[in-house]
């Protein structure tokens, strides 16, 4: 139980009694930010039974039932089941994981109710309750200070900010802020929605998010096939109607028509594709709150990006130490001169453990790395932090009933304390400034000179020693320049946007491999230019430093104006409109606020760059592997409304494809657009493209010229195969003998496409060198089935199907092969005509 500052316990009678917490929280309402209002279960039901393709097979589905054949009814109702079924499992995984992470944006803390001290989470919190804060505290609602001691915090997720700042009494610190030092007391002045985060979030949430271009293209797409089907159904009901008098019949033709021609599985594709992306990349870090965003993120042209945390590893290290006689670069295993590990003492002397001040767990760090000897439970008698006005941290340790000082902050200050002549300041000026202009963050540190036998009243009291200088880095991540040096390849620009000094930034651009590293831009100087002037900038410059929430905002807003698809990175609260504006929003899973998160498309879970270009390259493979899966399933479809039509056009013995073969033939499309497709590995120069433009449609000029050929070579094995069966064939067989071994040229011509569809730019057989275990399943899946369906009795009659001979079906096979292999060599062709 923690204990209360003695200037501040008579605030324990004033806590809140239960009664008052139950009326606050009726009144003001809970600590909680409320995101966007969930999509009700009614109205995603409505959503999805409006789909065009759903409304066909409910249609179709219920003529049947009139006609009195249940069987087929029921099967087609059975896919409608199953469509809203993935809809639902998919929107309810991503609901489960933002609700995952939106948990971990309540602290627990401790408030004063009914005289007791007791921690609570922070989402329990009531306006008006009293808070004790300590360090390391998160605070869980904006409040007033009341009583301080020493009080500090860091707003950096608010204000972006990284500096800590000091707070007095009757001042408000605001709910997300950490405390770096001291303690005190607050009182709750605004809870959830209330709060600045609140604001803000509540803001985010309420904005509505637009429709992908990919998903905008596929509803057009299928509006406009629903258009052509619903017009060739009313045709060729009204000839069965008009000329046969068999309006039901004409009805029921109309509609198999009208669903072989529509791509009911093109919604369906969409949903699993994305589904499936999203599972895998959460395997890779990457969690993905609009699946439809994988689209846009293959299109990506920019990616801008923190420095902290997602370039560099967000951990202080100490790089260099500097005394009076030598200069050490650290390096593991490197064995200490007694002057350098008697400076790594003093900072640990000066510096408060347990710390959460990342410099100070640096030089705790440090020195249990290269002395194990520490002693880690100093405690001091007096302490004089770091304030506004003095940037050095003075702890003064008692010693064999002698007290000594020991002191670390700002070159400057520390200079100051140690009272240096202008010849030693400016030496030490000057490796001060070096090492800031190569990255590095810089730490005086010093000692009394000698001995006290008070305690010291303020820090300046006795004269001190300067011992050297702490040089610390942030160290990049390994993996960085490797996949700066991809984004590179892709033909993806990389813009680093960061809070940090100009040196500074520039010397992690060298690391990371950023070209032209040596032009910088810090916010101020980029938002007095005029907006001419910015458009030239941001066209060139890729590095942008001490930059503002406003200026990150602007320079997205600038980026895409200029035709970018624009990836950005960002934390905290105040990036959640830069976020927004984004194509792409990234926010931080490791130390992002709940905020960022609901502004933003995807969730880092590591923080690390090298995630985005996975997500890049992932988005890339799913589009590519979405238009394979799309020229199959035009391809596929032409056959199915050939062999209705050519019949009627040319007056030829009908072939009657019923709802039970469309079904049949659902279950070879399905799991191939799905399944097959979506396992298809990526080809070998996917990362070597430039990124997609975004007017480039899906069925692009390329597709769907190869989609009409393939469909016009497997209607043509179609044909053929009915004419050598009547002909050659026969002997005498009842009419469903023409129609069984169309059927299986049907089915095995499918079975073929796909192979030839696993590449847009390859021959089939050099595909088959990759590996796609799925395809041997759908293939022996498929021809099981079929064959079932023409040699199992009973079954044979639900199908209308009679057994073949061995050479009426082998002869079926050979033609749909012969078909997909003439196919495969014009793909060859057009590729190369419509590229050159």
């Amino acid at each position: 139980m923690p204990s209360i500052p003695k200037q501040i316990s008579e605030f324990i009678l004033m806590g809140l009694t239960q009664e008052q917490v139950k009326e606050n929280r009726i009144k003001y309402g809970a600590n909680e930010i409320s995101s966007s209002q969930k999509k009700g279960i009614f109205l995603m039901l409505f959503g999805v039974v409006t789909e065009p393709m759903i409304l066909l097979l409910i249609s179709i589905s219920i003529v049947y039932l009139l006609l009195g054949d249940l069987g087929e009814s029921i099967l087609l109702l059975f896919s409608v089941v199953g469509i809203i079924s993935i809809t639902f499992i998919q929107e309810k995984k991503t609901e489960t994981a933002i609700s995952a992470l939106r948990s971990l944006a309540s602290p627990r803390t401790n408030v004063i109710r009914d005289k007791q001290i007791i921690r609570i989470e922070g989402k329990d919190v009531v306006y008006g309750d009293l808070l004790i804060l300590n360090e390391g505290d998160r605070i869980p609602a904006d409040s007033e200070l009341i009583s301080d001691r020493i009080f500090s915090c860091d707003e950096s997720l608010l204000t972006g900010e990284s500096v800590s700042v000091s707070k007095l009494q009757s001042e408000i610190v605001f709910c997300g802020s950490l405390v770096v030092s001291g303690e005190g007391v607050c009182r709750v002045t605004a809870v959830g929605n209330q709060t600045e985060i609140g604001k803000i979030g509540r803001k985010i949430a309420d904005e509505t998010v637009g429709r992908t271009l990919l998903e905008l293209e596929v509803a057009r797409l299928v509006r406009n096939l629903f258009i052509v089907a619903a017009s060739l159904c009313v045709v060729l009901a009204l000839y069965f109607g008009i000329a046969k008098s068999q309006w039901l019949q004409g009805l029921l033709s109309g509609l198999t028509l009208a669903i072989g021609l529509m791509p009911e599985e093109l919604p369906l594709v969409l949903t699993i594709f994305f589904a499936l992306g999203a599972f895998r990349l959460s395997t890779k870090n990457v969690l993905v709150r609009r699946s439809s965003i994988i689209e846009t993120l293959g299109a990506a042209t920019v990616l801008c990006s923190d420095k902290t945390g997602t370039i560099t590893q967000n951990k202080m290290t100490v790089g260099i130490v500097i005394t009076k006689s030598e200069t050490v670069k650290l390096t593991p295993n490197l064995q200490l001169s007694e002057e350098t590990k008697f400076l790594l003492q003093i900072a640990y002397s000066a510096s408060k453990h347990p710390s959460f001040d990342p410099m100070d767990i640096a030089i705790s760090d440090c020195l249990h790395l290269y002395d194990q000897t520490n002693d880690s439970a100093l405690i001091s008698v007096r302490d004089f932090p770091l304030t506004p006005d003095q940037l050095t941290m003075v702890r003064v340790l008692k010693e064999d009933d002698f007290y000594i000082s020991y002191a670390k902050g700002s070159p400057e200050a520390i200079f100051d304390l140690c009272q240096f002549d202008p010849s030693e300041s400016r030496f030490w000026t000057d490796k001060t400034n070096e090492l800031a202009k190569d990255g590095y963050r810089v730490l005086g540190v010093a000692r009394s000179k000698s001995s006290q036998i008070h305690i010291p009243e303020d820090r300046k009291d006795g004269e001190y020693l300067f011992y050297g200088l702490l040089a610390f880095l942030d160290p990049i991540r390994e993996i960085v320049p490797l996949a700066v040096k991809t984004a590179y390849e892709s033909g993806i620009r990389v813009i680093m946007i960061t809070g940090d000094y100009p040196e500074t930034a520039k010397n992690i651009a060298g690391q990371i491999g950023l070209k032209d590293s040596d032009l910088v831009y810090t916010g101020k100087e980029f938002s007095n230019l005029t907006e001419a002037e910015m458009k030239s900038v941001i066209r060139k410059c890729n590095i942008f430093s001490r930059v503002s929430p406003d200026d990150k905002w602007q320079i997205v807003r600038m980026l895409k104006a200029d035709g970018e698809i624009v990836a950005m990175t960002g934390d905290g609260v105040n990036d959640a409109p830069a976020l927004r504006t984004a194509n792409i929003g990234v926010a931080m899973g490791e130390r992002g606020t709940d905020v960022a998160r609901e502004a933003a498309d995807i969730v880092l879970l590591d923080d690390s760059f090298s995630s985005i270009l996975e997500s890049v390259r992932i988005g890339r493979q799913i589009f590519d592997n979405l238009k394979k899966a799309l020229g199959y399933l035009i391809g596929v479809h032409i056959p199915i409304v050939g062999i209705t039509f050519f019949p009627i056009i040319f007056d030829w013995p009908i072939i009657v494809l019923s709802a039970i073969h469309i079904v049949f033939m659902e279950m070879v499309i399905d799991p191939t657009c799905t399944i097959v497709f979506e396992k298809e590995s990526a080809e070998s120069d996917l990362m070597k493209r430039k990124p997609r433009e975004t007017a480039e449609p899906l069925l692009d000029r390329e597709l769907f010229i190869n989609s009409l050929i393939q469909g016009a070579f497997s209607l043509f094995s179609v044909v053929s195969s009915y004419w050598i069966t009547e002909w050659f064939l026969k002997e005498n067989s009842p009419p469903q003998v023409v129609s069984t071994a169309t059927f299986v040229t049907l089915v095995f011509s499918n079975l073929f496409l796909i192979l030839a569809n696993r590449s847009l730019h390859e021959s089939m057989w050099s595909r088959m060198r990759i590996p796609n275990p799925i395809i041997r399943y759908v293939f022996a899946g498929t021809i099981a089935v079929l064959v079932l369906s023409i040699y199992l009795p009973g079954m044979n009659t639900m199908f209308r199907f009679v057994p073949l001979n061995f050479l009426q079906f082998s002869s079926a096979i050979l033609v749909a092969f012969v078909g997909v292999l003439f196919y495969d060599m014009t793909k060859l062709l057009v590729s190369k005509l419509l590229r050159s």
